[in-house]
């Protein structure tokens, strides 16, 4: 059962999303004020460089969506052609052949769609409420020294980072699940593909009898090609 519910995951489903961890296990709070301004800004650096690679990881996730989900409508579109002419082909085949490629053709579709709803969860902003230092620590701060701006800073972006982490894990989660939904659909759709290429370059369907109904018969022909005859040479000789 376990071993179901772990393919069910891989595809994207089965998610339960409260059991996600936070990437980072601290609390913002423990960051205590010091008067080394120098140390303030050095911390205040390294998160602000990890928040900047951060951000780079979320714009490639989102760039690899946008293309996996132009694929498989690529791919999607390309395999519906194929219907009419798998339906004209197949339609002198045994019932268990026409059922076989018929549960090919309907997984394969069913991934392909599988994997579009995967990587369009990515798009979905109300779940990805993603955090940064608050605007309004200018106006709350503005009478305070500078060493206590720069440390609550520390503090919304040690919050912010350990936020934005688990949501571009979760899209990139999210991501995989499409990837491995897509792998699926390719290789359900290169079964199909050989499938019909055998039956395209080995099955010859059988030719139809050609039935002719009221037969119109023509009698005394011989003589009415005489006569024809007769008269052609008759002009002929009076020239």
């Amino acid at each position: 059962m376990s071993k179901i519910k772990k393919i069910l995951n891989s595809i994207g489903f089965c998610i339960n999303i409260k059991d996600e961890k936070e990437p980072y296990d601290y609390d913002p709070e423990d960051y205590k004020l010091n008067n080394d301004k120098a140390k303030i800004e050095a911390h205040k650096e390294f998160l602000k460089n990890l928040s900047s690679e951060e951000n780079d990881r979320l714009t490639l996730i989102e760039s690899k969506t946008s293309q996996l989900i132009s694929q498989t409508g690529i791919i999607f579109s390309l395999l519906s052609l194929f219907v009419p002419i798998l339906i004209d082909k197949i339609a002198e085949l045994s019932f268990l052949i026409k059922l076989t490629l018929l549960i090919l053709l309907v997984l394969a579709f069913l991934f392909y769609m599988l994997t579009i709803r995967n990587a369009l969860k990515n798009f979905n902003i109300k779940k990805f409420g993603y955090s940064s230092p608050a605007p309004k620590n200018v106006l709350t701060l503005q009478d305070e020294n500078l060493n206590q701006f720069y440390a609550e800073e520390v503090k919304d972006l040690l919050y912010s980072i350990n936020l934005n982490v688990k949501l571009d894990n979760r899209k990139a989660t999210n991501l995989l699940h499409s990837y491995n939904a897509f792998k699926i659909a390719n290789t359900f759709t290169g079964i199909l593909v050989v499938a019909f290429s055998i039956l395209f370059l080995f099955f010859k369907p059988k030719a139809a009898p050609t039935t002719i109904e009221n037969i119109i018969k023509i009698e005394h022909l011989d003589s009415v090609s005489n006569k024809s005859h007769w008269v052609l040479k008759d002009t002929s000789y009076c020239k």
